[in-house]
């Protein structure tokens, strides 16, 4: 009877294990594959034409108009997205004087894992880091809300270690109409507030 008794309680494991294993696969299988959060995402595909505008926190700086071009496409079937801005020859803080090229790229995603929407910005102005973002959709307002933060290089009158924090909306509006809004802060003080209008081509 014992030996009956292990017998069945080998099995028993044997079959929990195995089923155990072959939901993992699934479930992973399933957070593997493209889903309706891709398909939001899938509206920057196309070329756009933008305009935009830097206003500065207290006044203290007449706001920057701006214009520029934008491409957006979707990477390995639509897994995930970029957007590449090329804006206006300006003065860089690193060209001595020299106009160079403004260039932004964004990586979009959804992280199924996360449940939530993710995003990675560079830039050729200021930086040479990453800056990572993650945020929700409200299918209301058809509004993706994004936050983020890196290390902020020195500057004067902060701490050392001050962060830099980033508040970003991505509005679609239409097929044809998307806004998106950069708030950037540092030390709890408010920097600036960026507004991008693009328009398909």
């Amino acid at each position: 009877m014992k030996y009956l008794l292990n017998i069945c309680l080998v099995l028993l494991i044997t079959f929990l294990g195995t089923t155990s294993f072959a939901q993992a696969k699934n479930d992973m299988a399933e957070l593997s594959k493209t889903n309706a959060n891709h398909q939001i995402l899938a509206q920057v595909k196309g070329e756009w034409a933008f305009t935009g505008k830097h206003t500065f926190a207290g006044g203290k700086h007449k706001p920057i108009e701006f214009a520029g071009s934008m491409t957006g496409k979707d990477l390995w079937d639509g897994r995930y997205f970029t957007t590449e801005v090329t804006g206006q020859d300006i003065p860089m803080p690193w060209s001595d004087g020299k106009l160079v090229t403004l260039h932004e790229t964004m990586l979009l995603g959804y992280d199924n894992v996360k449940k939530k929407f993710v995003a990675s910005y560079i830039n050729n102005e200021f930086e040479t880091g990453i800056i990572p973002l993650e945020g929700s959709y409200d299918s209301a307002t058809k509004v993706i809300t994004y936050d983020g933060e890196t290390l902020s290089p020195p500057q004067p009158n902060l701490p050392s270690g001050a962060m830099r924090k980033f508040h970003a909306l991505l509005k679609f509006i239409d097929n044809d109409h998307y806004i998106l809004e950069w708030h950037e802060g540092i030390g709890g003080k408010e920097l600036f507030d960026t507004v991008l209008n693009f328009t398909r081509k």
